[in-house]
Parts: structure tokens; C-alpha cells; sequence
């Protein structure tokens, strides 16, 4: 219950027993564990060691444990973890713990207060657990009240604890639950209550409540090593369901049955789009008088399913589910939730974002249909499909339809208030808020000062965008979670660590709860403010990768240590794409935007570094130009240093000579063309760049000479052949006709008639065609408005190139 997923709003029940009237402890109970720790005391009087009493009233206190059990199993003094039955507490004990319970809620000032000291107590006393501890303090000491709240309020009745005592150890099956942890866990959280309270660890009440813990950490082991097996079932049997296309294609049909008590079918063409199936199942299955229907599929227009998402739906179309928008939404989140089954904090994650995107789905939901779908189509497609399998998956629905069915009706009335909430706040209200939230989060995190060194006017506007982004969070979770995790991946290169979001969760509320005074909008903005912060933090962590963290301390020496630990194969990969979700960044591109010269210079060099294995070489050569086509401009503007680099990287030189000379390779495919086969821009950033060295640099000169040799030369006399043939005429009627000497008057004639027609088709031909081409020019600037004003004269822009 400390480390389980779940929303992070305190239990509204805990703030209902601190209003409750509730029966204090009786004051017998302490006396009468006084008197018989006293009875115990005096039997044992020939022993006076110190030792041997504590080993006495430990026996006492087990003794009473167990006679508070009505079964027998579970016991106060030690954690049975081979079983898991229900806990059958006597029904005084079990009200005892529970008024035990309400007493010191009540004596907390706030919920918060109780929970936060709770956490300090386990913090304390578990150093070693202090790793996993990685959610925000708030959010886990929330998490500790209100699993505590709920294992004490189910005690007297043993069905429910038992079966909400299955779920908390299902969200912890990502952690190694031990025996020792579970005892100092309990020891913390008992120690705190009878302090807090002035009892004695032998009073009843504190009894009940070890045994409940002896009982729920024993579970939580057992839970763990029993679903072990669960969980092995649910990954190999998933991987099997989306990798079946290659047997299904070879064998060239579906069976009909689709496996033990399966319902299979043929697939449809456009799977992805539930209308278009649901117009050609008409086609493929007909219903006729008989019980039974039959499948009819034409093998040309019919494609087989490949995958769970293509059976999927055309179960879902078979069986009458088409038009259920929500099936699909759930459809879009299912493998995540599948490969993220074990991490109860992805997990709820999953589940918070997919019952904000099923709250936005008109029409009523009914998850036994999903359930009915989702094993039909699984059956279809697992070969060795048996009772395990059935259980297992059966098991895993149960527990995602609990975390999403917590969640119905609420997410819009959460919504309405927020949305209520955030338009009632006035300029007065908002500027409170503006400050407020970052004096509390300087004041509980004072590394925060460092990150946030922006202007006033910038930081506010930091704060309005944060609160619009907790209703957009209702209203368009789907674009959220995509802008979530680009801002995530910015928030990478930036280099903010994980444990500043937690506070800034808190200095938020906080900043809220000054503003208003309803509960439900408080909750329902911390609700939709600590899904925002954990998808971040999420992200942040998938994207924290060794080579982002290299790239932040800009340290050369760091980066090559990180990549030397990838496969030769991968290594490219490393340094040009983090992957989160569907968003992605380049760690290249990002040490060149954050001015990182020793880790971009160290992954350009690595990068165009050839590496052999055995028969095969690696060169990022392509791979990089691939991911950035651009490189070279960027360079070239973000950090021209690196530029000489890059083209050093190009050039291959042997290390063996032959006569004298040596082979040298020189890698310019890619800036010559582009990938989509036309002419590189690469020369014309390097020529607006306007750097001699970098021009004079070999690759940038045998690329010039060899466009110039191989292509350019030829077109350019193409070109000119037109200007070389009017420049002719030119020549001969202003020059070599005007020199001729003609003796009679006819010739005389003649030659002026010559001179005027050469004359004419010069002033026709050459200046017509200057002009025709100024007159479209000029037409275009006016209509897209490219102007340059030189005093009182608007000139059109392109007149301002030297070769006009």
C-alpha cells in the first residue's frame, strides 16, 4: 500500500473518520495488558536477565495475537506467507483496531499531517528502501493513509479484505516484498500510532492492527511468487498473438473453431476502420435458419488477421460490437497495458489516461463484452490455448476493468468543477496563484531556484499554461499524453531531475487550496495535475538514457563510456533517437541546440567511425544523414566548429601505401542528393556559410569539381549557347557589318537593311525576353507583397540579386 498505483487524492473516507463520532480506546485495555505483563513477569521471576523478559512478553504477545484470530492461520508475532485464506479477526478486536484507527486521524490535524507522518516513520526506519521511494512524498504518503484506511476499514469482513488485499499485492508485484521488509515496515507504522496515541504495544487494539499487517504483507508475498507463473503465461502467450501472421500466411487458411472453445474467423481488409468492417461483415458471415452460423470469405478480397488488434475487430464486428467506440479507445491502450501488467505504476498510469479517453465515448459501457472479445480473439490465435491461459487472462481483465471502473462517473464531474472552478478565478485570484505556487515550491525545493531563471512575466505565464493544461487533460487526453511526451523529452534536455515534480505538485495545491474552499475542485485539480507530472516523470525517465545524461554534463569522456556498452548494430540508434511513446528526440541534435561541443563532437566522430565485424562494417554514414537531412545547415548556424568535423568523417584514408600513393574513399552520396533523388543543398549552406576553410576543405572541393566536371559544365554551356549565339549577331551588326567597305549604292542599301534586321532581332528576341521575365517578376512581388522600401520608393526584393 506505500509503493501501489492508485489516484493520488487522500481516501475521502479518512477525511470522513476525522469528522466521525468514534469510541475512544477503552482504558482497560491498557491496564489489563499492564497486569498481565506484570502475571508474566513475576512466573518468570527466576530468570533476571533483561533478555529473557523480553522473550517472555514476546511470547504473550504472539499468544494474544493469535487468540485474536479466529482461524488460527495468522498470528501478531510473524508473517505467514505460504498461505493466503481469509482473515477471520474476532469482531471486537477487529472494532478496536478500527476506532483505534479513527483516534488517531482525528488527532492529526489533517489527513496530510497523518499520512505525512507515517511516511517520515518508513523513510526512517528503512534506509535500504529509500531507492524505491520514487514517487513525490505527498503522492506516497497519500498512497500509505489510504491502503492503511482501507485494510483497517475491511476487517470485519474477511471477503472484502481479502479481495482488496489481492489487489494492493497485484500493484506490487514490481517489488521484492520480503518477510524482513514486511516486519520493518509494520514495526514503523505500529511504533508511530502508540506514540502518537500514549499506548502500550500489548494493548488489543495495536494487536489486531499487527496481525492485519502480518496478514497483508504475507499476501503481498505470496501474491508474488503465485503470479509469477501468471505473469510468464500473459507475456509468452501475447507475444505469440502478435507474431502469428507468419504461420497463419504459410498455412494459407484460418480454422473455423479457432482453437479449445474458440471462436475464430477470417480477417477483414481496412481493419482499422470499425464502419468499413461493419458494412462487410454483411458479405462474409450469413446467419441462415440453422443454429449455427456460417463464414463465407473470398480469398481475393479477404485478408487473413496477423494480429490481435485485426482479430479484435473482426470479432468485435462478428459478435455486434462494432459501434462501440470505447472497445476501440480500450483496443489503442491494451498492449501497453499488457506489457506493462507487472509495473503497477505504468499501470494505473494506462488506466488513468484510458478512462479519460472512455469518459469522452458516448454510449454506455459494459466490460464483460471487452472481456468476451478479447479472449475470443486470443483463442484464435495461441496455439497451445488452455485452462491456465484462460485464468490468467481472465485474472488480468479483472484487475484493469477494477482500476477503470474506480474511475467511472467521476472523471466528469471532475471535469465540470474544474472547468467551474478555473472560470470563477478573477485577475486577483490567478496573480495569488501565480505567486503562491512558486514561493511554496522554492521554499520546499531549493534546487528548483536553478531551473527557473526565467522572467516574472515568463513564470507566470508558466503558471496559467500548467492550469489549462489540467483541464485539457479532461477534455483531450489523447493530444495531452502526445504533448506530454515531446514536453518530457524537452524536459530531458533541460536536464530537470524527477524529485523536483512532486513538490511542484504540492506548491500547486497548496497555491489552489488559498483561492477556494471546494474540496472537489481541489481534487479534482490535484487528480488531473499529478497524472500530468507522473506522464512527464515518466517520460523523463524513458528518455534519461546514459547518452542524454553524458550529453547533459557535455562530457566527451562520459558519452564514448556510454556507448561503448551498445551493440555494434544498435549503436547508431543510441545517439539519434530516444524513443517515448510515439514522440522521439536525437541526442545529436540536441547537444548541437544546447551548445554541448564535446558530446556532439564525440557522437559525430563515433558516428562516422567504420567498425568491421567479422564480414560485416558499420558506418552511421547513412543512418545520420537519415535522421537529419540537415545536418549540415544546422551546423553551419548552431555550431560551425563542428563543421570540419563532420567532413573529416567522410573521408576514408588506407593505412597501406602503393607506390607512393595511398586509397582514400569520400563518403558525398548524401550531399550531392537528397533522399528524394534531387540535387543536396548541402554546397549552397556551405556558400551562404561563408567560410574559406570549410569551402577549401577537400570533400567540399572534389564534390565541386565533380558536379562541375560531371554536370554542371555541360548545362551551363547548354544554358549559354542561346546568350553566345545573340552575342554573335550583336557583334556582327555593331561591329563587323558597320566595317565593311562597299563601293556601290546598292550594296550600301543592303548592308543598312542587314544591320536593322540584326538590330531587330536583338532588341526583339534579347531585350523581349528581359523584359517579359522582369514583368512576371514584378507580378509576383506585388501579390505576395516582397517589397523593400528605399526612401519613398517600394522596389521588389528580387531586383536587390546581383544577377538581376
Amino acid at each position: 500500500f506505500l509503493l501501489a498505483g492508485g489516484s493520488e487524492a487522500p481516501m475521502p473516507a479518512a477525511r470522513a473518520l476525522c469528522h466521525r463520532r468514534i469510541e475512544a480506546p477503552r482504558a482497560g485495555d491498557c491496564a489489563e495488558a499492564r497486569v498481565r505483563a506484570m502475571s508474566v513477569e513475576e512466573e518468570g521471576s527466576d530468570c533476571d536477565s533483561t533478555q529473557e523478559d523480553q522473550q517472555h512478553a514476546d511470547g504473550d504477545q504472539d499468544e494474544r495475537g493469535q487468540a485474536l484470530v479466529a482461524n488460527g492461520v495468522y498470528s501478531a508475532e510473524e508473517v505467514n506467507d505460504t498461505v493466503f485464506e481469509e482473515l477471520q479477526l474476532h469482531p471486537a478486536a477487529a472494532r478496536d483496531a478500527q476506532n483505534l484507527w479513527a483516534e488517531y486521524l482525528r488527532l492529526a490535524e489533517h489527513p496530510e499531517a497523518a499520512a505525512d507522518s507515517l511516511y517520515s516513520a518508513i523513510y526512517a526506519a528503512a534506509p535500504g528502501l529509500q531507492a524505491l521511494f520514487k514517487t513525490s512524498r505527498p503522492i506516497l504518503a497519500a498512497r500509505l493513509l489510504r491502503g492503511i484506511g482501507g485494510i483497517i476499514g475491511h476487517l470485519n469482513d474477511p471477503r472484502s479484505l481479502k479481495t482488496s488485499t489481492e489487489a494492493l499485492g497485484f500493484q506490487h508485484l514490481s517489488y521484492e516484498v520480503t518477510v524482513p521488509r514486511v516486519a520493518l515496515i509494520r514495526d514503523a507504522i505500529l511504533d508511530v500510532i502508540s506514540t502518537e496515541l500514549g499506548i502500550d504495544q500489548l494493548n488489543s487494539a495495536l494487536l489486531g492492527m499487527k496481525v492485519a499487517l502480518n496478514y497483508v504483507g504475507g499476501a503481498f508475498i505470496y501474491v508474488r511468487v503465485r503470479y509469477a507463473a501468471r505473469l510468464n503465461i500473459l507475456s509468452s502467450s501475447w507475444a505469440e498473438a502478435n507474431k502469428q501472421s507468419e504461420k497463419l500466411i504459410g498455412s494459407g487458411k484460418v480454422e473455423e473453431g479457432g482453437g479449445k472453445g474458440g471462436s475464430g474467423g477470417a480477417g477483414l481488409g481496412h481493419a482499422q476502420d470499425p464502419a468499413h468492417n461493419a458494412k462487410a461483415i454483411t458479405n462474409l458471415v450469413v446467419v441462415g435458419g440453422d443454429s449455427a452460423g456460417k463464414a463465407r470469405h473470398d480469398d481475393k478480397n479477404v485478408a487473413i488477421p496477423r494480429t490481435f488488434g485485426e482479430m479484435f475487430r473482426f470479432n468485435s464486428c462478428v459478435m455486434g460490437f462494432a459501434e462501440q467506440a470505447w472497445m476501440q479507445e480500450v483496443l489503442q491502450s491494451f498492449t501497453a497495458i499488457v506489457e506493462n501488467i507487472s509495473s503497477s505504476y505504468r499501470l494505473q498510469e494506462e488506466c488513468d489516461v484510458l478512462s479519460l479517453k472512455m469518459a469522452t465515448c458516448k454510449g454506455g459501457v459494459n466490460f464483460s463484452e471487452y472481456k468476451a472479445v478479447m479472449l475470443a480473439s486470443l483463442r484464435s490465435l495461441v496455439k497451445d490455448w488452455g485452462s491456465l491461459h484462460e485464468v490468467s487472462w481472465s485474472w488480468l481483465w479483472e484487475n484493469v476493468e477494477r482500476l477503470l471502473k474506480s474511475m467511472m462517473g467521476k472523471l466528469a464531474k471532475q471535469e465540470v468543477a474544474l472547468n467551474a472552478f478555473l472560470n470563477s478565478l478573477d485577475e486577483a485570484a490567478k496573480m495569488t496563484i501565480r505567486n503562491e505556487v512558486y514561493a511554496k515550491f522554492f521554499a520546499m525545493a531549493p534546487a528548483g531556484q536553478d531551473f527557473f531563471k526565467q522572467s516574472t512575466t515568463r513564470l507566470h505565464f508558466l503558471a496559467d499554461k500548467w492550469m489549462v493544461m489540467t483541464l485539457d487533460m479532461y477534455r483531450e487526453p489523447s493530444r495531452m499524453v502526445e504533448d506530454l511526451s515531446a514536453l518530457g523529452l524537452r524536459h530531458v534536455g533541460y536536464g530537470i531531475p524527477t524529485e523536483l515534480f512532486g513538490p511542484f505538485v504540492t506548491a500547486a495545491v497548496h497555491a489552489i487550496r488559498m483561492v477556494t474552499q471546494d474540496e472537489f475542485s481541489e481534487e479534482s485539480f490535484r487528480w488531473s495535475l499529478s497524472l500530468i507530472s507522473r506522464i512527464l516523470v515518466r517520460s523523463i525517465s524513458e528518455g534519461s538514457t546514459v547518452v542524454m545524461r553524458a550529453i547533459n554534463a557535455n562530457s566527451g569522456k562520459n558519452l564514448r563510456k556510454a556507448v561503448a556498452c551498445a551493440p555494434r548494430g544498435q549503436r547508431a540508434l543510441w545517439t539519434l533517437n530516444v524513443q517515448v511513446g510515439t514522440k522521439s528526440i536525437s541526442p545529436l541534435m540536441l547537444a548541437i541546440e544546447a551548445g554541448s561541443v564535446e558530446a556532439a563532437e564525440a557522437i559525430i566522430v563515433d558516428l562516422l567511425t567504420i567498425r568491421a565485424d567479422r564480414d560485416r562494417y558499420y558506418y552511421g554514414n547513412d543512418i545520420l544523414f537519415e535522421r537529419h537531412p540537415d545536418i549540415i545547415k544546422r551546423l553551419c548556424i548552431d555550431l560551425p566548429v563542428l563543421l570540419p568535423v563532420l567532413l573529416d568523417g567522410l573521408i576514408w584514408r588506407s593505412r597501406i601505401t602503393e607506390g607512393g600513393l595511398r586509397r582514400v574513399n569520400y563518403y558525398i552520396q548524401h550531399l550531392v542528393v537528397d533522399a528524394e533523388g534531387n540535387f543536396s543543398p548541402a554546397i549552397e549552406w556551405i556558400t551562404e556559410h561563408k567560410d574559406p576553410k570549410v569551402v577549401c576543405h577537400p570533400i567540399v572541393s572534389m564534390i565541386i569539381d565533380l558536379v562541375w566536371d560531371r554536370v554542371a559544365f555541360r548545362t551551363f554551356l547548354y544554358g549559354k549557347l542561346w546568350f553566345l549565339f545573340m552575342l554573335s549577331v550583336f557583334v556582327l551588326s555593331q561591329s563587323v557589318l558597320r566595317k565593311l567597305e562597299l563601293g556601290s549604292e546598292v550594296r550600301v542599301e543592303s548592308l543598312r537593311v542587314s544591320i536593322f534586321v540584326c538590330r531587330c532581332f536583338i532588341y526583339i528576341c534579347s531585350l523581349g525576353h528581359g523584359l517579359i521575365h522582369h514583368v512576371q517578376m514584378t507580378v509576383r512581388s506585388c501579390r505576395e507583397g516582397e517589397f523593400r522600401r528605399i526612401g519613398c520608393l517600394r522596389i521588389p526584393t528580387y531586383l536587390f540579386g546581383w544577377q538581376e
